[in-house]
């Protein structure tokens, strides 16, 4: 791992977080879409500058962060 806590987040990783977002939308109700949404609002706060949970080493208990099926 890097030293550095920062991640650089560039123009073109905001263009890709917002065409994941664009293609949530389009995905029909269920777990994927959730477990999809979920990964993408943790990386939208990552993105904007928040700490990470337990500093990114490990999910915190009882919260959903991303799921596998």
């Amino acid at each position: 791992m890097a030293k550095s806590k920062t991640i650089r987040v560039t123009p073109n990783v905001l263009k890709c977080a917002r065409v994941l977002r664009e293609a949530i939308k389009a995905l029909p109700a269920g777990d994927n879409k959730k477990w999809a949404q979920n990964a993408l609002d943790y990386l939208d706060l990552t993105f904007s500058g928040e700490p990470q949970p337990n500093r990114g080493v490990s999910c915190p208990v009882n919260k959903l962060i991303v799921m596998q099926p």
